[in-house]
């Protein structure tokens, strides 16, 4: 299983952004017959960003997805309706496990993701992928909440995510506190040595809302 991920920056009043993006998640799901996500961006990117996400078989999953709604005039009057509150370019990714996996339950509404995003340098890739798959190892033994490790399918080459979700922001906190105690996890981000583009390291935090 991917993760296909639908990045949108919204503007305008937020009950009804809420209400729009609520609206075409629950259609794109009820039709589509499978969990569609919808995550509000509450740290590390553009006020407004909300990101919907589904779970699928690699590009295959992605177009049969796609072509349920090619035809379907309802779904893109949706999306033209929506055009009045998107700020920016709508951004699709597709993330690939290499630790971790997505085929158990969807996390319910109210869950807590926290994202972490780098470019691995030019050379460096197998010490890179070996590396962040021993981080979220740790990471989960020390948080006790597991955490999958993504290379991006598509966009910036050598692109790598790490997520964790948590049940609630409680959880969150504590898990983030662990994890910053411990020696362990210090001595692991000392030893990145260059694996990764200075400067491309990014965190944001996403709450599920729908």
């Amino acid at each position: 299983m991917h993760l296909f991920s639908r990045a949108v920056q919204f503007v305008g009043p937020v009950p009804e952004v809420m209400a729009y993006a609520t609206d075409i998640r629950q259609y794109v799901s009820e039709k589509a017959g499978q969990d569609i996500g919808l995550w509000q961006v509450g740290f590390g990117a553009p006020l407004g960003s909300m990101v919907f996400t589904a779970r699928v078989n690699g590009v295959a999953g992605v177009m049969e997805l796609s072509s349920t709604f090619a035809d379907d005039a309802e779904y893109h009057a949706k999306l033209a309706k929506g055009a009045q509150f998107r700020g920016g370019p709508t951004m699709d990714s597709l993330g690939e496990p290499i630790h971790g996996d997505m085929d158990g339950d969807p996390p319910p509404v109210g869950s807590i993701a926290s994202v972490t995003s780098a470019q691995i340098a030019t050379g460096k890739y197998a010490d890179a992928f070996g590396w962040g798959v021993e981080v979220a190892q740790h990471i989960e033994k020390v948080s006790g909440v597991p955490m999958a490790f993504l290379q991006s399918v598509f966009g910036q080459f050598g692109a790598v995510t790490w997520i964790a979700v948590y049940p609630d922001a409680a959880a969150a906190d504590a898990a983030n506190a662990a994890v910053n105690g411990d020696e362990g996890y210090m001595k692991m981000i000392g030893d990145i040595g260059g694996m990764f583009v200075e400067g491309s390291g990014s965190q944001s935090m996403v709450v599920r809302v729908a």
